[in-house]
């Protein structure tokens, strides 16, 4: 009832204009501290319900929040049902650990974001085989692949297992897109893969290639300086493109194929392995050989791929500081940004001047430690 209201009672006891100067003392006071997450923002709030607090003390900053829900009961946003998406695969690949809580709550959440999607959970011997057999659905495939005997540097020859083994299936029940992802990556996003669909028909390939489409990944760990540093934590494409992209073959073969040189491998101060090994390969396999410099990796950008903002389809990387919302990718603490964002894509893609050679003219070296031998990236 209104007359039971402290804001009733209060008005009643004080006044209007005393009233307001006390609410303005007490929120002056304890604006810091936030009780409150699921306060309605023009008629909506961003979450349903949270138990928790947070005591703000930022002085010299803005202080803001994102919350996302942890459990699949607590997320409501659907994907609108095209005959699109159900040309498309979800790949979640490789080590699971201690994860599996993590995996088996974004199965749930995925059977509202890609209803209409099979969802392929490909990973090794040596995980509980008989706990994710049991997640196993209509739409659920789970392929246990067989471990590697030797390694390779940045566990290369383990993504490609199994990235490989999941697009193969893919392939085979007729899926022409792919997203791959790590098994420690969320994706909240409705609506994602149309998009993707948006930018694969936007952004067509304008070169001639053997590729279909261009490979699109995200601004999280796509390094600006760092050569052929395409990050692979989630990439989005063509099957039959993301098949050659992951190609079978060894790391060690690919190194004497591609004429890269020995393990451990360098080449102008990069180190060819994981992600920026992947990414060379790709554009070797294309062009018969690339050149190790910036201006090479900036058209490469340009022609073969496409970079989306990580916020923009709402991922979250359960691993190293993922409290800090847009870390690697956002920095005020320097002149210039060290990942590459979709905004910057769009500078290269239209060929606007970007002068990126002013702030570093060339690209990042690193001893075979894997140091960074100069770092420009902090004041």
């Amino acid at each position: 009832m209104k007359i039971l209201r402290l804001k009733f009672i209060l008005k009643k006891i004080f006044s209007e204009s005393i009233y307001a100067k006390i609410r303005f003392f007490v929120n002056s006071f304890f604006w810091r501290i936030k009780l409150k997450f699921n306060k309605k923002i023009d008629q909506q709030p961003q979450i349903k319900r949270e138990r928790g607090f947070i005591v703000n003390g930022i002085i010299d900053n803005y202080f803001s929040y994102h919350l996302r829900p942890k459990k699949n009961k607590d997320f409501y946003l659907r994907s609108i049902p095209t005959s699109f998406n159900k040309k498309n695969g979800i790949i979640i690949q490789g080590n699971i650990g201690k994860n599996y809580e993590f995996l088996k709550e974004t199965l749930k959440f995925y059977k509202k974001i890609f209803p209409d999607n099979t969802v392929i959970v490909s990973t090794w011997e040596n995980e509980d085989v008989i706990k994710l057999k049991k997640l196993e659905e209509k739409n659920i495939k789970i392929i246990i692949n067989k471990l590697p005997t030797s390694k390779s540097p940045g566990n290369t020859d383990l993504q490609i297992i199994t990235t490989s083994s999941g697009l193969r299936l893919a392939d085979k029940l007729g899926l022409e897109f792919c997203l791959k992802q790590r098994a420690d990556i969320r994706i909240y996003k409705n609506d994602l893969l149309l998009y993707m669909e948006a930018l694969i028909k936007n952004y067509p390939l304008k070169i001639k290639t053997q590729y279909k489409n261009r490979i699109i990944s995200t601004s999280l760990n796509t390094l600006k300086y760092r050569l052929f540093s395409l990050s692979d934590f989630l990439l989005y494409g063509n099957t039959k493109d993301l098949l050659i992209y992951f190609n079978e073959l060894s790391y060690k073969k690919s190194l004497l194929k591609y004429e890269f040189g020995s393990e451990p491998c360098f080449i102008e101060g990069t180190p060819i392995q994981a992600e920026i090994f992947l990414c060379a390969r790709y554009l070797s396999n294309d062009l018969g050989k690339v050149t190790f410099d910036l201006d090479f990796w900036w058209q490469s950008l340009k022609d073969y791929f496409c970079i989306v903002d990580s916020n923009s389809i709402d991922f979250i990387w359960a691993k190293y500081d993922y409290d800090i919302e847009h870390r690697f990718y956002k920095s005020y603490s320097n002149q210039f940004s060290r990942c590459i964002e979709f905004s910057d894509w769009l500078i290269l893609y239209n060929d606007c001047e970007k002068n990126w050679k002013k702030f570093m003219a060339d690209h990042e070296r690193y001893d075979e430690k894997y140091s960074l031998l100069k770092n420009n990236f902090s004041n």
